[in-house]
């Protein structure tokens, strides 16, 4: 039903010249761009309390996840979850670009926790919860050699919302992406709130030297100016997918 409102409106509103900034539901639209490919591996990196594994793992039901999430706040949560769902293997783990342990900025809003530092433009998006309360040491590993470490896992689908660490954990997963990735559903930044963080262009001309192109944007986000934020993107695997 969904689906059928969404193409009534682009129809309505958009003609026969789709916009940009995609009205779909985006975990379908995933599910139809996979569909005859064998998906076994996911990772939801920012899993949270898990709730988007449980998504994808609904729609790739042979597939198992790999959740990583650093923050403590979600730790026995996501502990329970694999107890109920097999499939499911929580990581108490960051993703970078290379291994170390380092700071965790916990605000006060989960949603906002980062490896990087809340920028001013943090504090306009999320007034309430932007606060950092305190730092936490966390370990922090590639997916690459994460991946190799635990048997050489092939990862067809990432998904990434990690507040702006999006592109060091890509390029920590070069080799995964190559080997085995066929889609990758990830937040965007277009103006970041975070010191040092990636915007969409980075993510964007980084996948494509590993043969990804974006498919579409999902559910952009403005400030109370108007200004763009950020959004989701799904980029795919042109080869392999053959789109």
């Amino acid at each position: 039903m969904a689906n059928q409102f969404s193409a009534f409106i682009k129809k309505k509103i958009l003609g026969k010249n789709k916009n940009l900034i995609s009205l779909d539901e985006p975990y379908e639209v995933m599910r139809r761009l996979l569909k005859g490919h064998d998906i076994t591996g996911i990772i939801d990196a920012g899993a949270s309390n898990g709730r988007i594994s449980k998504r994808l793992l609904r729609k790739f039901p042979a597939a198992n996840a790999y959740a990583f999430e650093p923050n403590p706040l979600y730790t026995e949560r996501l502990k329970q979850y694999s107890k109920e769902d097999s499939r499911f293997h929580p990581q108490f783990l960051a993703l970078s670009d290379q291994e170390e342990n380092t700071d965790l900025y916990i605000t006060r809003s989960p949603g906002t926790v980062s490896l990087f530092r809340p920028g001013k433009r943090l504090k306009e998006i999320a007034p309430q919860g932007s606060d950092v309360e305190r730092l936490e040491k966390v370990r922090v590993v590639t997916i690459d050699n994460w991946a190799e470490r635990n048997g050489n896992l092939d990862i067809q689908l990432m998904k990434f919302d990690i507040q702006a660490g999006e592109l060091k954990a890509l390029r920590g997963a070069t080799h995964t992406l190559k080997h085995s990735t066929l889609l990758v559903y990830t937040e965007i930044w277009f103006n970041c709130p975070y010191e040092d963080g990636a915007i969409y262009s980075e993510i964007d001309l980084f996948l494509r030297k590993y043969g990804f192109i974006l498919y579409d944007i999902y559910k952009p986000k403005y400030n109370s100016n108007g200004l763009i934020m950020w959004g989701n993107a799904i980029f795919v695997n042109n080869q392999r997918l053959g789109i």
